[in-house]
């Protein structure tokens, strides 16, 4: 639900006109005051976007003051160490940061806070709405303006910033019709990422053989030790830390028990987690199948995945039967899937 994105989506809110004819170079400071542990860290300045590191300075006195010159603006984050500090607009100026984490002295910056305040009575009224066509009333204005300001600030940051919040919502179709009306939202890093993500997806669809990976850890793994060897096979790529992930192994633990003796293996495969964080959680959830460890981001940038769980189910050949399930609609498929695959090896 596009709603739901809600972190600093008030940038939504109103159509802002960035300054564009600053001339290149002019000067920024960004000051913020943090807690005396901060003090000897390392505070950075990140390019929202692409991760980059802008600018640096080390913490005294419990204050960060950052100086430089920036040529256009540039949305950024604030980082203290590896923790953030806020995110905000990187243009010319003097930038302060209040005990909330909320930038102000610039134009861009103080249109910000604006825009944060707005949302949060958007998100306050949506809570308390006593109906569901109240709260639908609420999303649709929300979604209305969220549009408007793609459409009127594509060429600056609270575009782009309005525009990524939603970008992960969009099917392939969708996303390509946004970036054909908006093209400069496809020079962003994070939207290109995006945009080879869905071609991934759509090479390892539904009817398309499964793409192999290896893994390097306390030994050698590759998914086809697991998948394609003459077994239906449930792969599951999770993570630890992932709740809707453990959430959702009583039903592939349910499917195991169901199916196993009759054909369909499962196989597990951490993602974006820490090998002995992994290995906790297996033995947490008692988890009885094998996996890959320690896959960090390799299966899902092969296989486009966005979010975890992903669920995966590939038949005994190694085609793809199906992707994406969850809950109903993973027993749903498994089930028909295997019922089908058993009548025809019966006949």
């Amino acid at each position: 639900m596009r709603f739901s994105i809600l972190l600093l989506g008030a940038a939504t809110l109103m159509t802002v006109s960035c300054a564009r004819n600053q001339s290149q170079g002019e000067p920024y400071t960004v000051t913020a005051k943090v807690s005396a542990d901060d003090n000897g860290k390392w505070a950075y300045v990140v390019n929202y976007d692409s991760g980059e590191r802008i600018d640096s300075v080390l913490v005294a006195d419990s204050v960060i003051s950052i100086s430089g010159t920036v040529e256009t603006p540039v949305l950024a984050r604030l980082l203290v160490g590896n923790q953030r500090n806020g995110t905000f607009v990187l243009e010319p100026g003097n930038i302060s940061f209040n005990d909330d984490r909320m930038p102000a002295g610039t134009s861009v910056n103080d249109l910000f806070v604006k825009y944060t305040a707005s949302l949060d009575s958007l998100v306050k009224a949506y809570q308390t709405a006593e109906s569901d066509s109240a709260r639908n009333a609420i999303e649709e204005a929300y979604n209305a303006a969220n549009d408007r300001t793609i459409a009127e600030n594509s060429t600056n940051p609270i575009g782009y910033f309005a525009f990524v919040n939603v970008a992960y919502e969009y099917d392939a179709a969708q996303l390509d019709s946004v970036l054909a009306l908006y093209p400069s939202y496809g020079e962003y890093k994070r939207i290109k990422e995006l945009v080879e993500k869905h071609k991934r997806a759509a090479a390892t669809a539904a009817g398309n053989k499964f793409v192999d990976f290896t893994v390097e850890g306390d030994s050698v793994q590759k998914l086809s030790d697991y998948v394609g060897r003459g077994r239906y096979t449930l792969v599951d790529f999770w993570a630890s830390w992932c709740g809707p992930c453990r959430r959702e192994m009583p039903v592939i633990k349910e499917l195991y028990d169901e199916f196993n003796s009759k054909g369909l293996d499962v196989v597990g495969v951490a993602v974006w987690d820490e090998p002995e964080d992994s290995k906790k959680a297996m033995e947490q959830l008692e988890l009885p199948w094998p996996q890959i460890l320690n896959a960090k981001s390799v299966p899902t940038d092969l296989y486009g995945i966005s979010g975890i769980p992903h669920i995966m189910l590939v038949d005994p050949e190694g085609l793809i039967v199906a992707r994406g399930m969850q809950g109903d609609s993973l027993r749903r498929v498994v089930r028909e899937t295997m019922t089908a695959g058993l009548q025809k090896s019966n006949d």
